[in-house]
Parts: C-alpha cells; sequence; structure tokens
C-alpha cells in the first residue's frame, strides 16, 4: 500500500499533468479584443465581484462603455466566494433579472444598471464558490464561453474611508496572476479607490466622469486606447489621453508605428470635444512619474497597458515594483504611496498562446462607412487640428 502510494503520487500524477494540461482549452485563437472589434459590434464584458464595495466604481466602468441600440453591450458578472471547507466547488447561474423575488445586493446593482439602459444591455450572472487557488479555471471558463471582449478582475488592496490601504484578500492576487497568463481575452485589474471619491456617479446622477490614458506604447496601450475611445462617445465622459514621447526618439519605428494609431482615433473622434490627445515630451522616468502625479487627481479613472516596450523611461521603476501583474507603470499608480483619489484601471491586451497580437496598421486604406476595424488607420484629413505638444520642466511644481 504504501508503494502504491508512493507510485501515484511521485509517477503517475506528474504524467497526467504532463498529458493533459487543462490551461490549453483557453488557448483562444481567435481575437477577443476592444481593439480588433468594428465600431458598432457588441462588446462583452465580464466583471469579478469578491465584495459589495467595489459595486459603485464597477458601475460607473459598465455604464462609461457606452451601451446603445447600435453597440450593445452584454455584461457577465461572476461573484467570487471562497469555498472553506471540503466541500465540493460550484459554478452556479443566478438567473436575477427573471426572478421577481428580492436578491441580493449585487444582483440588485446590476438589476439597476439593467434598466437604465434598457434594451441596449444584456445581463447574465453567476457565482463561484470554489477555493481560491482553483477559481482562476471558472473565470477563464465563464469568460471563454461567453466570448468576452474584456475581463474585469479586482485588486487584492482595499482602501478604507480614511485613506489606510489593507490586504483583502492575498489570494486575489494569486488569481488575477493566473488569469494574465491564460485569459482569452484581454484583461483589465481595477485598483478600485471610489470610496475616496464618492461624489461621482455616472450611472444615477449622470455627474461628468472624468477619465485619462496614459499613452506610453505598445500592445497593452492600444487596447487602452480603444477602450477610452468608446468611453469618449457617452456624454458624460471625458477622456484625455496623454501621450509620452521620449527626447531625442522621434525618428524611431516604435513612435512611428504609435503615431499612425493615435491618427486613427484622432480622425474618428474630429469633432467630440470630449475626447482630446495631449503629448508629453519627457526625457526619464522621473519626468514622466512627476507628469502624473500632477495630472491624476483630475480625474476619476486612470487607464494604462500592463507592459510597454522597453525604454528609459522605465529604468529604476522596475526595481522596486510590488505588484508584477500591474505592471511597471500601473503598480506605480497603484501604490499606497501615490496620494490620489482616482481608480485605476490596467490593462492586458489578449494574449494568442502567450504572444501579443499585433496590430497591422495601414494609413493608405480609406475608412468604409460601416464595419470599419478600427486597427485600421485611415487618411488623415489635413485639416484636423495636431496633438498640443507640452515640456515638461522638472523643476516645475504645481
Amino acid at each position: 500500500m504504501v508503494l502504491s502510494i508512493i507510485v501515484v503520487n511521485v509517477i503517475l500524477v506528474p504524467v497526467v499533468r504532463f498529458i493533459y494540461d487543462p490551461s490549453k482549452q483557453y488557448d483562444n485563437v481567435r481575437r477577443c479584443t476592444i481593439q480588433h472589434t468594428t465600431r458598432d459590434s457588441e462588446l462583452r464584458i465580464m466583471v469579478c465581484i469578491d465584495n459589495n464595495e467595489n459595486l459603485p466604481t464597477i458601475l460607473n466602468l459598465l455604464e462609461a462603455s457606452y451601451a446603445t441600440r447600435e453597440s450593445m453591450v452584454a455584461v457577465t458578472a461572476l461573484v467570487l466566494v471562497e469555498l472553506k471547507g471540503r466541500a465540493r466547488p460550484i459554478l452556479v447561474s443566478n438567473q436575477f433579472l427573471e426572478s421577481a423575488h428580492d436578491s441580493n445586493h449585487i444582483d440588485n446593482a446590476l438589476r439597476q444598471y439593467a434598466q437604465q439602459n434598457g434594451e441596449n444591455v444584456s445581463i447574465q450572472s453567476f457565482t463561484s464558490i470554489s477555493s481560491f487557488e482553483t477559481m482562476h479555471d471558472d473565470v477563464c471558463r465563464v469568460s471563454l464561453e461567453c466570448g468576452a471582449n474584456i475581463l474585469i478582475l479586482p485588486f487584492h488592496r482595499r482602501w478604507g474611508i480614511d485613506g489606510t490601504v489593507e490586504v483583502a484578500h492575498r489570494s486575489i492576487q494569486t488569481i488575477n496572476t493566473e488569469v494574465l497568463e491564460r485569459a482569452p481575452c484581454s484583461v483589465g485589474i481595477l485598483v478600485d479607490r471610489g470610496i475616496l471619491n464618492p461624489s461621482t456617479s455616472l450611472l444615477g446622477a449622470r455627474a461628468p466622469y472624468y477619465v485619462v490614458v496614459f499613452f506610453i506604447g505598445g500592445a497593452d496601450d492600444a487596447e487602452t486606447l480603444a477602450y477610452g475611445a468608446r468611453m469618449a462617445r457617452h456624454e458624460c465622459v471625458y477622456v484625455t489621453v496623454v501621450r509620452f514621447l521620449l527626447f531625442g526618439e522621434e525618428n524611431s519605428k516604435d513612435r512611428k508605428r504609435d503615431s499612425d494609431l493615435i491618427d486613427e482615433y484622432r480622425y474618428y473622434n474630429a469633432g467630440n470635444s470630449r475626447f482630446e490627445i495631449l503629448d508629453e515630451v519627457v526625457k526619464d522616468g522621473i519626468e514622466m512619474s512627476t507628469c502624473m502625479r500632477r495630472l491624476v487627481d483630475y480625474f476619476d479613472l486612470v487607464m494604462v497597458g500592463r507592459q510597454h516596450p522597453e525604454s528609459v523611461m522605465f529604468e529604476g521603476h522596475d526595481h522596486w515594483s510590488e505588484c508584477e501583474e500591474l505592471g511597471v507603470v500601473g503598480d506605480m499608480l497603484a501604490s499606497p504611496n501615490f496620494v490620489t483619489k482616482a481608480s485605476v484601471l490596467v490593462v492586458q491586451q489578449q494574449r494568442i498562446r502567450g504572444r501579443v497580437v499585433k496590430a497591422n496598421v495601414n494609413v493608405n486604406q480609406v475608412p468604409k462607412e460601416r464595419d470599419q476595424l478600427l486597427h485600421n488607420a485611415p487618411v488623415v484629413n489635413e485639416t484636423l487640428s495636431p496633438a498640443c505638444t507640452i515640456l515638461v520642466d522638472k523643476n516645475d511644481k504645481m
């Protein structure tokens, strides 16, 4: 009996794991991103909720995603409940929109969001009751089945009303790391500081909602830019894209490719006063972080990509990074030492078999009136005003 137990645990278990890898089912070869969808296609968002305190910020994010009859929003909510003991993990469907009886607080909030937008929004709700060590499987499986374009995950830290920071669930960090490696769609980690700024309510009060997109370069920032451009179509959402340019790299290939992408979104948002693009020329990471600190307090939500191409702007910042799942810039913005009331959304574009999805930008293609892919850039109209260039002085203080 002892020998049989040793054989099973030492030989058979590793062999089975080598033969069968359950994560391969999430290797989606189809592009499930916001950037690679058409302008009028349905946006499918999946949100993971671990506590009720994150609901106001999540509802603001869903409302800012701009649901219309031409471009509907399909929301899939997954409530994360930790399983304690030896009970069997389960995944249940909450048909709260079809039930007349009172439901929990999360279902009521989602119902209110659905009623506010009428037929432009569809809602599905599930509850995952499992251990946090294996819950990432439920998250990835549900996102694959619902065909989500972006998956929103909670952050493991929680802000108190007095500004104090505590670790809500350390296992949430492990879930986020596993999902980032396996997710069949784009992923966003939401750092919720909404409790520090409770006055902003986009869903009920229709208050102005200010969003800033920090664009440095790369596929993740391109996905963030695509999401921000969609938000700018909402009548109450004001989006400012701040592009950081490294001094002395005017002729680099990466900058030219990013410029084509920026010109595309400038073209599609011409005449939209709620969408603005600014250029910040910096010399190093210190000037970049200083500029971010000066800007963030003017906004309710900060959006940034998780990973970026190698640059001297990140030298020194990666040495003290605490949360690798947020990337260098995201970790800086989510740090307790970064005093601000703005929430942060760190976005990673879908990885197909571990590789970044490359978008081919064609500046010579004329856009069609409908079903034009956003990553195909049209000819830029010469009448459009260029972006404003701001030189940052490291000695300048607000």
